[in-house]
């Protein structure tokens, strides 16, 4: 029987959940990432297929459920209305996509203590020690199994020490080339780069505290990509619901065409 693991791409906390399922499965499955925008991946019927750290609309997890034994893991506030009720989906906005899965692959084995840093930065709650250090070694390496499962937490941390420093030197430059653009009719700071998202959208948002959220953009494929932050009761996520994207209220992310859409406009 075929097995597939589908998760969410380009995205720490979305590989760790592939991670967890590889624990357990090995080459016994087919990991695939997946996007907001992007259709489904064909996949056999009367297969197994897992979906963490991601959800696609309700209708057509209902329409995949009828021909393959399905389950869905997630944490997006975004996909709490598609998920309410399904008896194949578990939903905890507590709990990080690799937590969920940890738990769920090897429900009697303690959770290595990668994943709970992976959880700590995708919550954005910063509870455990230098996790800052050791979120921003582990970006550096690739998402790969074999990489992930020889990387040691003391090897990280002091690998972050030193690449923390230069990051936000890096992140300093970027703050000084601020775009406006209105999302939604709301007028908000940009700054165009594919990288570090969550801590310039972040600093963002309290250099310029009257804005209701900040965004990070970058083109590529024909597609822009935004990755928006807000601090407190700012709802992102509904943002980007908009858009077809998902997240959590304090961050989300949705993607357009290069060209344009008529609720994104730039005005400096």
């Amino acid at each position: 029987m075929a097995r597939y693991i589908l998760y969410h791409g380009g995205c720490p906390d979305g590989f760790g959940s592939a991670y967890a399922a590889w624990k357990k499965f090995g080459p016994e499955a087919e990991y695939l990432p997946v996007k907001h925008g992007q259709p489904l991946p064909e996949l056999l019927d009367g297969s197994e297929v897992w979906i963490i750290d991601f959800a696609y609309a309700r209708q057509i997890l209902i329409e995949l459920s009828q021909r393959v034994s399905l389950k869905v893991l997630d944490h997006h506030r975004t996909a709490q209305a598609d998920l309410l009720g399904l008896d194949f989906a578990e939903f905890d906005m507590q709990r990080s996509g690799a937590m969920l899965a940890w738990n769920h692959f090897h429900p009697d084995t303690d959770v290595p203590e990668l994943l709970r840093y992976v959880q700590d930065q995708d919550l954005w709650t910063w509870a455990l020690p230098e996790a800052r250090e050791i979120c921003t070694a582990l970006a550096i390496y690739p998402f790969d199994f074999e990489t992930w499962d020889a990387l040691k937490i003391e090897t990280l941390r002091a690998e972050g020490a030193v690449v923390l420093r230069y990051k936000q030197q890096l992140i300093d430059q970027l703050l000084s080339k601020v775009d406006w653009v209105e999302i939604r009719g709301q007028r908000v700071p940009a700054v165009n780069t594919p990288q570090f998202a969550s801590e310039l959208g972040n600093q963002l948002c309290l250099k310029y505290p009257d804005a209701p959220f900040s965004a990070c953009y970058s083109d590529h494929e024909g597609r822009r990509k935004f990755s928006l932050r807000s601090i407190g009761d700012n709802d992102v996520a509904a943002v980007a619901a908009h858009f077809g994207g998902g997240g959590h209220r304090n961050a989300s992310g949705f993607a357009i065409a290069s060209s344009g859409h008529a609720d994104v406009c730039f005005v400096s």
